[in-house]
């Protein structure tokens, strides 16, 4: 399947900005090992920007890995760490001094729910092949499309429901969303693969170029590549768009001009290039967990008997015996136009209450006869609001 890529105007949810924070820390580097001092000096840059934010955080509980492609922390305060950018990393007088910018999100609440929302992720294919001719990084889309899941995964609002095979690309030289075909295949994937949220998009541009800086006898000519991803985020059932971003990174080109890098080998992703794609995949990353978190969740009655109803969440997204859920009318009119708009309607009156929870499904029961004789199988159910 392939889409056709052009703006349609459309109301698009914000999710919560945070707020930008520096902060700087040195460590001495005599007689340590040096990834060892680094991550030192991190969490304390990190716990540096905190104090400014008025949200402090203890550098024991900061959790970096080598590559700084996530930044998690138990932070006791009103704010929540979201990223780290590192900002520079100097060395003078056996003394490493390191300079971060810290995101802070303050906690805000919203209409969504406590539930782990379920996500199907298409592959990111890089648009122009020939791109990926300096270096061999051909694959390069299928290996961005990994690091999706496995961040992913990570994340406290997200259970993902499969990496599909698939990719979804544009067929036109604008490289633009056709909102109406999107909405269409991902309600279609959402039916097909069990799953509310859908998350597709492409590799835009990973292109060489040359940085010149102006000296005094002669030019400083450095090799950079660049690294622009487009991202969209749909809700399948409801059948909208809930965001639609680019993210940009560039970063020094240290390898060979003929040189075939190994996008296997943890030696490319530790690389400035390597790191500079995890920090921007993060960045994408930490955005679709804010943009879910304060999403709706919506489950699909699986199987119906005469005293219950089976529905596809479970306790992989968080769901416990006793919740409670409302039922859900889904209709799917068709406009003037053709296009498909979804209408669901609640029965705010009565409830159904979740008696057995497996890892993917739930049995839910109810005291009103007429609930469970109106409800049939493929309708929806949503967590009962407060």
């Amino acid at each position: 399947m392939r889409l056709l890529f052009l703006f349609i105007p459309f109301i698009f949810p914000l999710a919560a900005s945070g707020q930008w924070y520096q902060g700087s820390a040195q460590v001495a580097v005599t007689g340590f090992d040096f990834d060892e001092v680094r991550t030192r000096a991190i969490k304390r840059a990190i716990t540096n920007a905190s104090f400014q934010a008025s949200s402090y955080i203890n550098a024991e509980e900061i959790v970096l890995d080598g590559l700084l492609q996530s930044s998690k922390s138990a932070i006791r305060s009103e704010g929540r760490l979201r990223r780290v950018e590192i900002l520079s990393e100097t060395v003078l007088d056996d003394m490493l001094t390191v300079e971060v910018r810290v995101d802070f999100e303050p906690q805000m609440g919203c209409a969504g729910d406590e539930y782990r929302k379920s996500l199907v992720i298409a592959q990111m294919p890089l648009l122009n092949a020939a791109q990926g001719a300096n270096g061999g990084m051909f694959n390069i889309g299928s290996h961005v499309s990994k690091r999706f899941e496995q961040q992913l995964l990570a994340q406290e609002n997200v259970a993902i429901g499969q990496l599909l095979n698939q990719a979804f690309l544009p067929h036109n030289s604008m490289q633009q969303i056709d909102y109406r075909e999107a909405a269409e295949t991902a309600r279609y994937l959402a039916g097909e693969y069990a799953s509310q949220f859908i998350l597709f998009g492409f590799i835009r541009d990973i292109s060489l170029f040359e940085q010149v800086k102006d000296q005094l006898l002669f030019d400083d000519v450095k090799l950079r590549r660049n690294f622009t991803m487009q991202i969209y985020l749909f809700d399948g059932i409801r059948g909208s768009i809930l965001m639609q971003k680019e993210y940009h990174g560039e970063s020094d080109w240290l390898f060979a001009a003929h040189e075939t890098v190994d996008t296997y080998n943890s030696l490319f992703w530790r690389s400035d290039y390597g790191r500079m794609m995890l920090n921007t995949i993060n960045g994408a990353v930490t955005d679709i967990d804010d943009a879910l978190r304060c999403q709706q969740s919506l489950a699909q009655v699986i199987s119906k008997g005469e005293h219950e109803l089976v529905i596809n969440m479970g306790n992989k997204h968080g769901l416990k015996a006793r919740d409670e859920f409302r039922l859900m009318k889904y209709r799917l009119l068709v406009g003037a136009n053709g296009q498909s708009l979804p209408l669901l309607s609640a029965n705010e009156q009565r409830f159904f209450t979740v008696s057995r929870v497996d890892s993917q499904s739930a049995v839910l029961t109810s005291a009103s006869a007429s609930l469970l004789e109106n409800s049939h199988l493929f309708d929806f159910v949503s967590p009962k609001t407060q």
